[in-house]
């Protein structure tokens, strides 16, 4: 029991595990109670069962936890199965990092309650590893580049800025262009987000393990640029040059707008999402189809065969790698761990299936070991990293 402060957030966080392995006593778990329900208008009685209460109730209990440990609002609140919510409510208060829930009809925790040690480790990206390959083959890599003019492309000049963005000036506006003049952007895996200004004032972000070709000058009645990987649009409004992005073969064609597109090699679908503005996303070899129009909060889904689909996508999910997050909503372990691959350069090797999927909020600066000590806390899935190989052994 806490001495005389009874916010002492370690002896809660052990009241908590203790309800999760069932060796919780009655004075105990009427403590946990009254700390739950202190400030709320409704109190809410945790069962001798762990069976969760009706979901109001849930989301109250969730708010709390993150209010008594300090921590901002939950962007989102779903449901789970009993036992994962308080795995996932001892979570919220150890880690004050996110929160992540599994579902699964079978809400089954570990043997003995406490997650696997993870021995080894791999640190969250700290800097972009980011390069710039120009015209002519050779590379400059961002990190090592001083302020200022770095290069001249063409009629464009290639400059660092002081917040460590890079972007290309058009030298001579309105001079009349000679051959397109390309440079690629690579982002590697586990490399920070990067983000480049084109000469025509558009911005684009890219995701690890994500690459663009661009012409440094744009020229004629198109701004043509071709994108492998994740990569955030703001593009600049210019009359009569619309702006069109390659990816998987896939065209998303604007005037200008904001939007995402996903566009991995290793994932099944190339999604675009509209956040602003309009798109029109045209398939390969669907000329007589005619484009796709999106319209804001849209994402247009095209499988290899060239089949899209269009919903309304929750865009803090779809955003979240911009801003620092791992954010998952009903993800499969694969689609997570192809995620967490990306982010901290990992190759991943599974020894069986795991079933059911996952929901939460977690920030990217964690390290490695962090993200998978909160899946362990699922009681479903455990981890083994050695170097910079993960193993995945449901459980």
């Amino acid at each position: 029991m806490p001495g005389n402060n009874r916010e002492d957030l370690a002896y809660y966080q052990q009241l908590i595990r203790k309800l999760i392995d069932g060796s919780i006593d009655e004075s105990e778990r009427q403590q946990l109670e009254n700390w739950y329900n202190k400030g709320l208008e409704d109190p809410v009685h945790i069962p001798a069962n762990f069976v969760a209460g009706e979901e109001e109730q849930e989301k109250r209990l969730l708010e709390q936890i993150r209010n008594r440990a300090g921590l901002p609002a939950a962007r989102r609140v779903p449901m789970w199965s009993a036992r994962s919510w308080w795995a996932a409510a001892a979570l919220v208060v150890m880690a004050g990092t996110g929160f992540l829930l599994y579902r699964s009809g079978n809400g089954s925790g570990s043997k003995d309650g406490h997650p696997a040690p993870v021995v080894q480790d791999v640190k969250a990206p700290r800097t972009n590893r980011a390069t710039i390959t120009l015209a002519d083959g050779s590379q400059l890599v961002l990190d090592s580049m001083a302020n200022g003019t770095t290069a001249l492309q063409a009629h464009a000049q290639l400059v660092k800025l002081s917040g460590g963005q890079i972007a290309y000036k058009d030298a001579e506006p309105g001079g009349k262009a000679d051959e397109p003049v390309y440079n690629t952007l690579t982002n590697p895996r586990g490399s920070q987000v990067v983000s480049i200004g084109l000469s025509d004032g558009s911005r684009v972000w890219l995701n690890a393990g994500s690459s663009i070709t661009y012409p440094v000058v744009f020229s004629g009645k198109k701004r043509a640029v071709e994108l492998k990987g994740e990569g955030y649009f703001e593009v600049a409004k210019k009359a009569g040059q619309q702006f069109v992005v390659t990816a998987r073969g896939v065209q998303t064609e604007v005037l200008g707008t904001h939007f995402n597109i996903n566009a991995y090699e290793e994932e099944t679908d190339t999604r675009i999402t509209l956040l602003e503005g309009a798109v029109q996303v045209q398939l390969p070899g669907a000329a007589q189809q005619g484009p796709h129009v999106l319209r804001p909060g849209e994402q247009a889904s095209v499988t290899a065969a060239g089949k899209l689909t269009t919903t309304r996508p929750d865009l803090d999910q779809v955003l979240a790698w911009k801003q620092g997050d791992f954010y998952f909503s009903g993800a499969d372990i694969e689609t997570v761990m192809r995620q967490a691959a990306r982010w901290y350069d990992l190759e991943v090797e599974y020894r069986g299936k795991v079933t059911g999927t996952l929901s939460g909020d977690v920030s990217r600066s964690v390290n490695a070991s962090e993200l998978f000590h909160m899946l362990e806390l699922t009681g479903r899935v455990g981890f083994e990293i050695q170097g910079r190989k993960v193993i995945v052994i449901p459980k």
